[in-house]
């Protein structure tokens, strides 16, 4: 498990047990009348909760069924406490990991400096801990970082936002699982 990750892991933990849902609805869930344009925004926005990876998006890439547990904005992130994003974190109950967790996913929004900062440290440990960077077939230069066979995380973004996409407490075969999924994971992401 990657060091820069683990207290991370950590807080996503504290967030889940912590505080209460704030779950939009279930993946593939509409408004009453199934698909008015305006009652489908509303939906999204509700489906997301101001987070750039919608729950249906996310159930879509993965097939697995996803909730949106917490968003914290302006969080300091736990590596490097002197960038602030909007940390999201969804989770999936039907693929229970160890001591029977819902399986976490954690999506952090970073603008501005933190930017150059996270790409840096992504970058950096990705080859640190024995992994390697790989161009994303989500494009717009997307990367992800391969590590034991492995992808468990990626960044989506340019100049103006950066989505740091990681899964917080997969075991190996979750991981081994998702692999796969991964660029349609960082496609999902609005503005991707």
């Amino acid at each position: 498990m990657k060091r820069t990750h683990i207290l991370a892991i950590a807080v996503a933990g504290a967030l889940l047990t912590g505080c209460g849902s704030q779950a939009g609805p279930a993946a593939g869930e509409g408004g009453a009348d199934g698909g008015a344009r305006a009652k489908d925004t509303g939906a999204q926005a509700k489906d997301t909760g101001g987070c750039p990876l919608t729950v249906a998006g996310l159930s879509e890439a993965t097939s697995l069924t996803w909730e949106l547990r917490e968003k914290r904005e302006d969080h300091p992130l736990e590596t490097m406490e002197s960038v602030r994003a909007t940390a999201c974190i969804y989770t999936a109950a039907d693929e229970p990991q160890e001591a029977s967790d819902p399986l976490a996913l954690r999506v952090d929004v970073v603008t501005g400096d933190g930017i150059a900062k996270v790409r840096e440290e992504f970058e950096g440990n990705c080859g640190e801990f024995g992994g390697k960077l790989l161009d994303s077939a989500a494009g717009d230069g997307s990367v992800v970082c391969k590590r034991n066979g492995t992808i468990v995380e990626g960044l989506v973004g340019g100049t103006d936002r950066l989505v740091n996409i990681y899964l917080v407490n997969a075991g190996r075969a979750t991981a081994a699982k998702l692999t796969p999924a991964f660029d349609k994971i960082l496609a999902a992401v609005d503005g991707a």
